[in-house]
């Protein structure tokens, strides 16, 4: 298992934060795929949810990430365990946002609908947002494809 980073995971990129009750932030965060094929397992750090924060919405942004005749590539989006920015640890990705996503097989947009996407409470610390490929596609696009994330989330 590798885990890739986008630029916030790494901090190249700020990620902004509500400063008071009521405010609700938007961020579009990206990662650009590598000429390293993804494998089944794989882990893209792509979001930071800034502690004492929750979020509120979610959207999906996908290229055409299986360039395949019959594409296989999926994914779960959700919570990252461990520390922010740990590329060296193990670590593992929930589904809270996005399970068993196909949206990377042809590209397009998808907004959450899983509960479990407005049930996550803001704890005392940043959490990552990543994309575990849970299946890898039959032939990856070329490097530069994208995937995006725009996260929205308030301060709890």
């Amino acid at each position: 298992m590798t885990i890739y980073q986008s630029l916030w995971a790494t901090s190249q990129r700020n990620t902004p934060y509500g400063d008071c009750a009521g405010d609700e932030v938007c961020e579009l965060f990206e990662f650009a795929l590598t000429s390293t094929a993804l494998a089944t397992g794989d882990i893209i750090e792509l979001a930071v949810l800034p502690a004492t924060h929750a979020p509120s919405d979610a959207i999906l942004i996908s290229d055409d990430l299986d360039t395949n005749g019959a594409p296989t590539i999926a994914f779960d989006v959700g919570i990252m365990s461990g520390d922010v920015g740990d590329a060296v640890s193990a670590r593992t990705c929930g589904n809270e946002l996005f399970s068993a996503s196909t949206l990377g097989q042809a590209g397009g947009v998808a907004r959450t609908t899983l509960a479990t996407a407005f049930t996550i409470a803001g704890t005392d610390g940043h959490r990552s947002i990543g994309v575990k490929i849970t299946t890898a596609a039959a032939t990856q696009a070329a490097a530069g494809a994208k995937i995006r994330l725009m996260l929205k989330y308030r301060p709890v």
